[in-house]
């Protein structure tokens, strides 16, 4: 892990180190056997973000934590890697694989740097409500987009630029909190350390995502599936079935990534 992090990102860092016990035994099984892209959300199997099979392909998770998603995906038949900021959180991610008795390689790095990775090396990139906690998202999206192979799908969560703006009241009523347009990062104190969640609007994740070279195919705003999350004090439910608590971004490299890139600055 090089320790040439920001502030903000070592304090997410350190944070994720301190609380992974507790966070793992919260939340480890509503997160292991499928992809869940958000509290409450329908799990992968419903969904099919990442397509109707993962088998034989080279997946990528950024922000693998405690690597349920990564194990899930080995399970059924892909070659998978998980990459994270916390050494903590890869702890239980290799001993979980190792219970499962899947093989999966784990990597300890920030999500801005994948310089592990060749380009074009696997057919998917995605990440399960992780990269509001990056920094610099423009890299990071760059970086998915050099790993990809032309075609190939990048896919993401985290939560609606909305729903952070809004508080409910004790009585149910919905307040608008925060302006839409700050976009000073929401940093909350924890007795353990800071939190740094780092705000971008609709707008934002799409300039970023087209600056990097993608193709936007789709943005997801399930409605909840009717049961508890271990989010609830976060996410409870009857906040998420009024404004949407998770939206899921779907992109592509085109095939034509590679030859256009080779072309792009002719000598």
């Amino acid at each position: 892990m090089p320790e040439d992090l920001s502030p903000f990102t070592r304090s997410n860092r350190d944070l994720w180190n301190a609380t992974s016990e507790e966070y793992q035994r919260d939340h480890h099984a509503e997160l292991e056997d499928d992809v869940l892209w958000g509290p409450s959300m329908p799990p992968e199997t419903i969904l099919q973000v990442l397509g109707p099979s993962v088998a034989g392909k080279d997946v990528l998770e950024i922000g693998c934590g405690g690597g349920q998603c990564s194990v899930y995906l080995a399970e059924k038949g892909a070659r998978a890697v998980g990459v994270d900021l916390s050494s903590k959180q890869l702890e239980h991610a290799r001993r979980f694989a190792e219970e499962r008795r899947v093989d999966v390689r784990f990597v300890e790095s920030n999500a801005e740097d994948l310089s592990m990775f060749a380009d074009a090396s696997f057919d998917l990139v995605f990440s399960a409500y992780a990269l509001g906690f990056v920094q610099d998202i423009g890299r990071t999206f760059r970086e998915a987009f050099r790993v990809l192979r032309p075609g190939g799908l990048f896919a993401y969560s985290w939560s609606s630029p909305f729903y952070v703006c809004v508080t409910r009241d004790p009585d149910g009523t919905l307040r608008v909190t925060r302006s839409y347009f700050d976009r000073n990062p929401i940093v909350s104190a924890e007795k353990e350390g800071r939190e740094v969640d780092f705000y971008r609007t609709y707008g934002d994740w799409l300039r970023f995502l087209v600056e990097a070279g993608f193709v936007v195919t789709d943005l997801l705003e399930p409605e909840p599936l009717p049961q508890e999350n271990t989010y609830r004090d976060v996410f409870p439910m009857d906040q998420i079935r009024q404004v949407p608590g998770t939206i899921i971004w779907q992109a592509r490299k085109p095939e034509g990534a590679a030859r256009l890139l080779a072309t792009a600055h002719p000598i």
